[in-house]
């Protein structure tokens, strides 16, 4: 594995191995499904509608990622991003006329204490995890059960729906022509992709997520490191929510639980490390739109749902299983050079 100075200064984003391989499967994944059931994959209204739903996975996805390149996991992402979505959605419903209008401040307004929502819960698993120590999927384990728990309980497990036309347009408008969620999503990876590669924190995380020991003898502040890591997972969280609310036009306490394996699955299969200290915004974009694909190919074969979440299971075990063949293949290789040499 390269140095993480060397791959933060001189590495781009596509030259990763992974990113090329996952390239080539996406390619793969769309010649199968556009010659099986071109009528119905091969179509501008299914990519249209892939557009709008890979944003919020996505995001969630580079939500999880953040806290992985550390060594940790975020377990509660779904939970931050339904609360969010609640605390906007209850706000924009009472300031809203009975006809459905609304100033586009109040839509501000929530949207802002939204974020400011999903600000307090990353806050709150930053001090679980980086002030108290403890491990993070235990307390990201019940930091999610806990925001679940007080969502349900305030709304008596009730969506809040019908929200205004102005605000359901961030989930269902266009931007040039192009799907807004899909804007927001670019904007998103870019702004992520710069934290991690171009950054002063970037650079901590990858050192933390590749030697956390040596990391705490540094005088980096690997706590604070870990702590800023949790709060943007959270802030990415809550946008992921409010992309949300706006597509379904509805808030809910238990909506896309779901997403957690399905983030998951998209961040290992788009090559980051589980152990920490490697990965890239890249490969989890590509990674969510191929699994996308697969959905929506599934659903064009009428496959059953049921079906589509054993895939999600078996590629991540497959994902897993080939990534520590091929380790163990390098690093045999790696070694038979050296006493070569």
């Amino acid at each position: 594995m390269s140095n993480p100075l060397q791959r933060f200064t001189t590495a781009g984003l596509l030259s990763d191995r992974k990113v090329t391989q996952l390239m080539v499967f996406a390619v793969l994944v769309f010649t199968i499904f556009s010659y099986i059931s071109s009528d119905i994959f091969y179509t501008r209204e299914n990519f249209s509608s892939m557009a709008y739903q890979v944003p919020e996975v996505a995001i969630l996805s580079i939500a999880v990622m953040l806290s992985m390149l550390t060594g940790g996991i975020d377990l509660s992402i779904v939970g931050i991003s339904n609360a969010a979505a609640l605390v906007a959605a209850y706000i924009l419903t009472k300031n809203m006329t009975e006809e459905g209008a609304i100033t586009n401040s109040w839509i501000l307004i929530a949207c802002a204490a939204g974020i400011a929502m999903g600000l307090i819960c990353g806050l709150i698993n930053s001090v679980l995890i980086a002030i108290l120590n403890i491990t993070p999927i235990l307390a990201t384990l019940a930091t999610m059960t806990l925001f679940n728990g007080i969502a349900i309980g305030i709304t008596n497990g009730v969506s809040i729906s019908s929200l205004p036309e102005q605000f359901v347009r961030i989930g269902t408008g266009t931007f040039y022509g192009i799907p807004s969620p899909f804007v927001v999503m670019v904007l998103i990876a870019i702004f992520a992709g710069f934290i991690i590669n171009r950054t002063g924190l970037g650079l901590k995380v990858f050192l933390i997520g590749t030697n956390r020991k040596a990391a705490q003898y540094s005088v980096m502040g690997d706590r604070r490191v870990v702590a800023w890591t949790y709060l943007i997972s959270g802030f990415l969280s809550s946008l992921a929510g409010l992309l949300i609310a706006a597509r379904v036009s509805a808030a809910s306490p238990d909506f896309g639980n779901s997403y957690i394996l399905l983030a998951i699955v998209v961040v290992v299969l788009g090559g980051v490390n589980p152990m920490g200290g490697f990965g890239t915004v890249t490969g989890v974009v590509l990674a969510t739109i191929v699994l996308q694909m697969v959905a929506s190919g599934f659903n064009a074969l009428r496959f059953s749902q049921f079906l589509y979440l054993a895939a999600q299971g078996g590629v991540l075990v497959l994902v897993m299983m080939l990534n520590v063949i091929l380790d163990r293949i390098r690093t045999a290789r790696s070694i038979s050079k050296s006493l070569g040499a």
